[in-house]
C-alpha cells in the first residue's frame, strides 16, 4: 500500500503537481490507488476530476478553479521567460466555457509584500486575465504530462504577443528562443498565426539579447534612428548589452543582478575598458526605461553626438 502511495506522488512530480483523473490513469495509476491518496489527503481535490498535490502553487488552483489553465504570460513566467510587466493570473479557457468561477480564483494570490523574483512567479492577487480558447481544435502536446493544467509553448507565447505592446512582445519572443522555450521553427509558425499588423516586428527579432528590458531599449534606440549592435566585445571585460552608433557602450543593469559588491566592482572596472578602448559608456537601470524614458533617450543622444564630434576632431587633427 505504501507503494502505491509513492507511485501516485512520483507521478504528481512528473505532472507538476496539478493532474486529472485520466492523466494518472494513463500514466499507470488505477482507480483504487487514486482513491487511496484522496483518502490520505495525498491527492486533492481542485475541480471534478482534477487533483492537486501539495507540490502544487497558487497559480495553478486558481486556474484549475476558473475552469482554465495557466496561460500567456503567465505560463512564460513560470518558465523563466520574459513577461513583461503585467503581473496578473492569466488563464485560458475554452469557448464554451461558462459559469467561471472568477472571484474564487480573485480571493488568493501572492501577498503584496512579496518580492518578485525569477523563482518567485506567483501572480499578484486579483481577478484573473482570462484568455479564450480561439478555436476548439487541438493545439496541445498531448505527450506533455502538464497539459491538465499548462497551455503549451507555442500557444502561450501567441498569447502573450498578442496581449502586450509591440516591444513587450518582442521582448518575449527574444527571451522565448534565447531560452529555448521555442525553437526558431515554433517561431517562423507563430508568424503565420499572427494579424497582419504584427508582422513587421518580425525583423525586430534578435535572441542575443541578455533580459527583456535590454530589449526594449534596442527598439527603442533603432526605433530613434541609431545603429544598434548587440553583445559588442571590449578587450579585457565581458560583452556590453548595447553598441550605439559604433561610438558608445551601453549596458542595462537591475539591481537583482548588479546588487552585490563583486558585481558591483566588475561593473566599475567594465566602464573603465569601454573608456580605456575609446568608447564612452553609459548604465541605466529599469526605472530609466521606464520612469523617465525622455530624458535617458535625450541623455544617449547627447553623449553620441559628443562621441561623434570628438571622433571626428581627432580623424581631423590627424591628417
Amino acid at each position: 500500500m505504501a507503494d502505491n502511495v509513492s507511485r501516485i506522488q512520483q507521478l504528481m512530480m512528473v505532472t507538476g503537481g496539478v493532474a486529472s483523473r485520466g492523466t494518472l490513469l494513463s500514466l499507470g495509476a488505477t482507480p483504487r490507488m487514486i482513491d487511496r491518496a484522496r483518502s490520505l489527503h495525498i491527492l486533492q481535490s481542485v475541480r471534478r476530476g482534477i487533483y492537486a498535490s501539495a507540490q502544487a502553487d497558487l497559480d495553478q488552483r486558481r486556474a484549475i478553479r476558473l475552469g482554465g489553465k495557466v496561460a500567456c504570460l503567465s505560463a512564460l513566467r513560470r518558465n523563466r521567460v520574459w513577461a513583461g510587466i503585467d503581473t496578473r493570473l492569466h488563464v485560458c479557457v475554452r469557448r464554451s466555457a461558462h459559469h467561471l468561477h472568477v472571484q474564487e480564483a480573485a480571493s488568493v494570490g501572492l501577498p503584496a509584500t512579496s518580492r518578485r523574483s525569477d523563482t518567485n512567479f506567483v501572480a499578484d492577487p486579483g481577478a484573473p486575465r482570462v484568455h479564450w480558447q480561439r478555436s476548439e481544435h487541438r493545439e496541445f502536446d498531448e505527450s506533455s504530462y502538464q497539459r491538465d493544467w499548462l497551455m503549451p509553448p507555442l500557444t502561450s507565447l501567441r498569447q502573450a504577443v498578442l496581449c502586450q505592446n509591440e516591444e513587450q512582445a518582442i521582448a518575449s519572443i527574444d527571451s522565448a528562443l534565447r531560452t529555448r522555450f521555442v525553437a526558431q521553427g515554433q517561431v517562423d509558425r507563430l508568424f503565420t498565426q499572427l494579424p497582419a499588423r504584427l508582422q513587421h516586428i518580425r525583423a525586430e527579432i534578435d535572441p542575443t539579447a541578455d533580459s527583456g528590458n535590454e530589449t526594449i531599449v534596442r527598439v527603442r534606440l533603432r526605433r530613434a534612428g541609431f545603429i544598434v549592435e548587440t553583445q559588442i566585445p571590449v578587450p579585457g571585460t565581458s560583452q556590453f548589452d548595447l553598441l550605439i552608433d559604433g561610438v558608445v557602450t551601453l549596458d542595462v543593469d537591475s539591481r537583482q543582478w548588479h546588487g552585490d559588491e563583486a558585481q558591483i566592482s566588475w561593473d566599475f572596472d567594465k566602464t573603465l575598458c569601454s573608456f580605456g578602448a575609446g568608447l564612452p559608456s553609459l548604465r541605466i537601470l529599469p526605472r530609466h526605461i521606464y520612469q523617465s524614458w525622455p530624458q535617458t533617450l535625450a541623455v544617449i543622444r547627447r553623449t553620441v553626438a559628443d562621441a561623434k564630434e570628438l571622433r571626428e576632431f581627432r580623424r581631423m587633427g590627424s591628417r
